[in-house]
This record gives structure tokens, C-alpha cells and sequence, in this order.
């Protein structure tokens, strides 16, 4: 066998190799692995012919003209004289601040780098095709199954990472604030809250995911019931902390379906509904660039509430700067029928204030750079009720409108990013099926205006910040005819996880 292991340079290219067979860099500077005699013992025995040892007469002297290459390799680190004579002979370099980093992972490109380096760096020994081929033979076993060992390290980690990808928990936590004269008098603050929004969602196999929702709402200040009554420290109905919305998402071929108890809406600004439902929604792709219809059939989950709307809708980019969402809703009861029963006073029948169909017509257009429009128009066949004699403004009855102005847009990930917008509303006391209120800043029987900023102070963390003016109807029972002047003000913080 050839004398080639003992030799200082062919020693120096070996450890460069083997840096490069694990893909793991050498390790830190205070590890105590090897000492140099124990590096130089190995080498002898490997280069052992039979039970004969050979050693080369000029390479077995110390090398005593080796220099400080690398800040973090030491000369008392068992790796340091060939690190030292590798970057002598330029066939490895370290970083431009002097350090060689051993602890760090190594690519397959900087192995090519280094052999490429030390085939043309050597005139002889180092370069010699005869060493690379004897010490291909000499390790070629321990490679094979070094090699075998990272295959399945490999296919351990894949695994490991599938398994944690099945469960995702995200969600937010809000505190927020409000000053609201909506009940008639000022310094309502109803809405003060608490707020945690916790989702989860479960992989069930590459085309299905089961997926649920918990909303923990405390209000740290009084909140007056719709009777005028004032309570403390009170819940909201069942948003204590359990799940309240369970439901599967998953695609059959190209048709998507949504199915069960969640949060869902119409329109981009969810004025037609904008409420939890029980149901189902199947969406099915029109082209490549997103745009998709729409069919769905629904009920409503507010206690007392016993009637359902099915419907069909086209969503999704029509050109490169306007978007579309569509829909119809068809409920399964006649405009004057009763849509269930007042749980909270004897059951009684509940008035009919949405009709029996609805119709929204949303977009969202991208005029130019940072600049967005939003604009919703719902159209229910809800019966109008008759103009009492203290009205005073108009708002519509069976029609909502709303357009809204966005400047640039926030970036969780982005800290200084931020969004300015205003927005214009009528909704009519009877223009939606049940649209979102937003924690009621917009109700039905309102019209007015909104602005409204958003700001990322951190990374993950969204403040925003709301004014409403607006004429509005009473929301009292048996005040409904009344009007006054509301004025509204909410902050908020959002902490997203």
C-alpha cells in the first residue's frame, strides 16, 4: 500500500475530504476530539501494509512554519496544522473577518471548491490523481455507509417535520377600547375587551385538513344588555374559552369544499353576511388566475334563528388590478315569515328584517400603487317600514352600500409598515341578511363615515386606531324610530401568533 496517510499534506486533504463525506464542518474550537499525536498514531496504523508500517523520513518532521490562518482555530485544536497548510495552499479560505467557523454546516459546493482547489493548488502529492484513488479505496467502505447513515437521518428528519406540520395552532390576542354613545348617552364603553381568537388546524392526509376555532372574549369594563340593563366583568353567550366552530376543509380533484361550523361571509366587506353558519361551500376554479364560482347553502347559528340561504357566487381577479366577489342568497322562508323565535323574551316570534333573498355586488380594484378601493352594494326584498314623523335624515331601508379607501397596506413581518383608509356607509335597517357589525361599528339603520389607521410597531403586533361619525336609528326596542348623531372612537392591539 502506498506510504501516503503519514504524510502531512495528504493528511491535510483527507480531513478536507472528510468535512465533506459527513457535509459537517469541524467542531468547535474547544472540542478535544483528537490530539495532534493521536492524528498522526491513526494515520500510521491506516497506513499500515499488512503488519509492515512505512513512514516517509521528510513528511514525519513537524511542521514549524505554519502560521495563524484562522482567528477561532487554535493552535492546540486537533485540527489546526492541516487547516493551517490547506489555507497556505489555497485550497480552502476562511471568512473575511479571519475565522474558519468548524461548527458550521458545509455545502457540496464548497467540498467541490475544495478538491477542485487542491487537484490545481499541489504540483504533486496533493493534486496526484494516484492519492485521490488510494484513499477512495482505503475509505471506501466507511464512506458507503457514512453515506447510508445521512440517507437515513434524511428520512428520519422528513418524517419528523410531516409529523409536527399536522398540527398548527395560530391565532391572536386583542386588547381593545372603546368610547361609544350608541346606547344615547356618552362614555359607553360596552366593547371594552380581552379578546383571544385561537384556531387550530389538523392534516388528516395531503388533500384534507379538520380544522377548529375557540374566541375567549372577557370585557374588563360594563356593558349594558339591549334592555339598558348595566353588567361587569361579563361573558359574551358561550365565548368563554371552548370551541365554538368546528369544521373540514379539502379538495375533491379541482372542487374545493368547506363544510361544517366556522365564520363566513359575502361580498369582500361582508355587508350581505357576515356571521357564523353551519353549512357547506364548494368553490370550483373558472381559469388559472383564481377566479372561481361559488355554491353554498347555510344557516345561520344565533340562538332562535331557524331558517337557511342557499345561493351561488363567482369570486376571485378578473384583470390584473380589479377583483369581483358575486353572490345571491336565496333564504328558504317568505319575506313576511317569521325567521324563528326570541329566546331571550318568551319566545316570541321574531320580526322578519332581511326578506327572503339578497343579492351583493363587491370589488376591489388596485387603481394604482398603494392606492386600493373596496366597494359593497346589497340589495335584500325586505319589507320597508314606514317613515315615522321625527325623522329627521335619510338612511335607506332594504339597500347597504359601502365604499372604502386604503393607502398601502401592513406587513406583519414588516415593523413601520402601515395603512391609512377612510370609509363612506348607508346600510339600510333592513339591507343585509346578517352582515358583520365589526364589533359594532357598523350597524344596520347607520350612515356615515370611518378613518381609521393601522400601524406595526414589532413584528407580529398590529395597532389600530378608528373614528366613526354617523347618523344613525335608535337600537332599543320601541326606540327603533328615533334618530341621533353617533360618534365612536376604538383602539385596539393585536398580538398575532
Amino acid at each position: 500500500m502506498l506510504n501516503l496517510l503519514n504524510k502531512k499534506k495528504t493528511m491535510a486533504l483527507l480531513m478536507g475530504l472528510a468535512v465533506g463525506m459527513t457535509s459537517t464542518a469541524f467542531a468547535a474550537e474547544n472540542q478535544t476530539v483528537q490530539t495532534n499525536e493521536q492524528v498522526e498514531e491513526v494515520s500510521d496504523t491506516a497506513a499500515s501494509d499488512g503488519n509492515e508500517k512505512t513512514k516517509d523520513t521528510a513528511d514525519d518532521k513537524k511542521d514549524t512554519s505554519a502560521v495563524d490562518s484562522f482567528s477561532d482555530v487554535p493552535q492546540g485544536h486537533w485540527a489546526y496544522e492541516a487547516l493551517d497548510y490547506l489555507a497556505q495552499h489555497g485550497v480552502i479560505e476562511g471568512y473575511k473577518d479571519g475565522t474558519f467557523q468548524g461548527n458550521r454546516t458545509m455545502t457540496r459546493y464548497e467540498m467541490a471548491s475544495i478538491v477542485a482547489n487542491a487537484m490545481k493548488a499541489d504540483k504533486g502529492d496533493i493534486g496526484d490523481k494516484a492519492v485521490l484513488k488510494e484513499l477512495e479505496n482505503e475509505f471506501h467502505q466507511d464512506i458507503e455507509n457514512m453515506q447510508k447513515q445521512i440517507d437515513a437521518n434524511k428520512s428520519d428528519i422528513e418524517k419528523l417535520k410531516e409529523e409536527t406540520e399536522r398540527v398548527k395552532i395560530h391565532g391572536f390576542g386583542r386588547v381593545s377600547w372603546d368610547n361609544d354613545n350608541i346606547k344615547g348617552y356618552n362614555d359607553q364603553n360596552d366593547n371594552n375587551r380581552f379578546y383571544l381568537d385561537l384556531k387550530g388546524s389538523f392534516k388528516v392526509n395531503d388533500n384534507w385538513n379538520f380544522n377548529f376555532e375557540s374566541e375567549t372574549n372577557q370585557r374588563y369594563a360594563r356593558y349594558v344588555t339591549a334592555d339598558g340593563k348595566v353588567q361587569y366583568h361579563q361573558g359574551h353567550d358561550d365565548e368563554d374559552g371552548v370551541i365554538q366552530r368546528v369544521w373540514a376543509e379539502g379538495n375533491i380533484d379541482k372542487l374545493h369544499v368547506d363544510v361544517g361550523r366556522r365564520w363566513r361571509g359575502l361580498g369582500f366587506q361582508n355587508v350581505l353576511l357576515g356571521h357564523e353558519t353551519d353549512g357547506i361551500v364548494l368553490d370550483y376554479p373558472l381559469d388559472n388566475n383564481g377566479l372561481k364560482a361559488l355554491a353554498f347553502y347555510q344557516k345561520p347559528t344565533d340562538a332562535g334563528y331557524d331558517f337557511a340561504m342557499y345561493g351561488l357566487g363567482v369570486q376571485g381577479p378578473v384583470s390584473d388590478n380589479l377583483q369581483i366577489n358575486l353572490a345571491y342568497a336565496q333564504l328558504d322562508i317568505d319575506k313576511n315569515e317569521s325567521p324563528g323565535y326570541n329566546v331571550y323574551d318568551g319566545n316570541k316570534a321574531l320580526k322578519n328584517t332581511f326578506g327572503s333573498h339578497g343579492l351583493v355586488l363587491s370589488a376591489m380594484w388596485n387603481p394604482m400603487k398603494n392606492i386600493t378601493l373596496i366597494g359593497d352594494y346589497v340589495l335584500t326584498n325586505a319589507e320597508k317600514e314606514p317613515v315615522h314623523e321625527k325623522t329627521s335624515f335619510d338612511i335607506d331601508e332594504n339597500t347597504s352600500k359601502s365604499i372604502r379607501l386604503n393607502y398601502r397596506w401592513t406587513n406583519l413581518n414588516d415593523p413601520g409598515s402601515f395603512q391609512l383608509y377612510t370609509r363612506w356607509f348607508d346600510y339600510g335597517r333592513h339591507g343585509n341578511i346578517m352582515g358583520d357589525e365589526e364589533w359594532g361599528l357598523l350597524k344596520p339603520g347607520s350612515k356615515g363615515w370611518v378613518f381609521g389607521f393601522k400601524y406595526v410597531p414589532a413584528k407580529n403586533i398590529e395597532w389600530e386606531t378608528m373614528y366613526e361619525i354617523a347618523d344613525m336609528y335608535g337600537v332599543f326596542y320601541g326606540e327603533k324610530d328615533q334618530q341621533y348623531k353617533r360618534d365612536f372612537i376604538r383602539t385596539q392591539v393585536d398580538f398575532h401568533f
